[in-house]
This record gives C-alpha cells, sequence and structure tokens, in this order.
C-alpha cells in the first residue's frame, strides 16, 4: 500500500507540473487611420513571458485567434509593397517585391497594446493610427 501511494503521489506532482494554463478566443476588429486593415498579423505576446506566443491573420479588419490566458501585449504587422527591385546586380536577374512595414512601431516592435486574455471568448477593437 505505500508503494502505491509513493506511485500515485509522483503521478500528481507529474500531472500538476503539466497542467495547462488555457486558452481563450479573442476576435478583433483593426483599423488604421479609420480604415479596416486589409491585410496583416497580430501577434499575442504574454508580458511575463511564462506562456506562449500566439498570432492571428488579419483580413478586411477582422481577426479570430486563440490565445493563452493572462496579460498579452498586442503587436501589428502588416506588410506593404512599396516598388519593384532586382534581386541580384546581373542582366537577367529576377524582379522581386520591395516591402515596408505598413504599421509603425508603437503598435508593431515597440507596441505597448495590452489586453487581459479571459476564458471564454472576447471581443476587442484596435484603432491604429499611422501618424
Amino acid at each position: 500500500m505505500r508503494r502505491l501511494n509513493g506511485v500515485s503521489a509522483i503521478v500528481l506532482l507529474a500531472l500538476a507540473g503539466c497542467s495547462d494554463t488555457g486558452t481563450g478566443t479573442v476576435n478583433g476588429t483593426v483599423t488604421l487611420d479609420g480604415q479596416p486593415l486589409k491585410e496583416g498579423t497580430v501577434r499575442f505576446v504574454p508580458v511575463d513571458g511564462q506562456s506562449q506566443t500566439s498570432s492571428a491573420v488579419v483580413k478586411d479588419g477582422q481577426f479570430t485567434a486563440a490565445v493563452s490566458l493572462g496579460e498579452m501585449k498586442v503587436e501589428f504587422s502588416a506588410p506593404k509593397v512599396t516598388g519593384k527591385r532586382k534581386m541580384y546586380d546581373t542582366p537577367d536577374s529576377p524582379v522581386v517585391d520591395d516591402v515596408a512595414e505598413l504599421i509603425p512601431e508603437r503598435f508593431n516592435v515597440r507596441s505597448d497594446l495590452k489586453i487581459s486574455v479571459k476564458s471564454g471568448s472576447q471581443s476587442e477593437t484596435f484603432p491604429l493610427k499611422s501618424k
């Protein structure tokens, strides 16, 4: 009986270490200068660094993401084609898109936007401004 209790305790400790913090669903609307963001990405980065980063595609200003519970920093990214350029400095070089970031750094890599993700479903609105 002692051996069985010891094994049970080990199993319970192992399960406690593997506990899932859970996720919530974030449904969002993103606008840039009053217009729906045509295409982009939203990232949810845990403030405490303890859970997983999540991301979702933004299409026509809308997204849905499964996000770990807790305080999250919210970052947006949207590539914008600004022109074309040669891939190499040769006459027969393929041409590729020249791309720049449409979203200002204050909503991107230096974002200070935060939300608290709770269990279940929640709606969030992000009215971004380029200037």
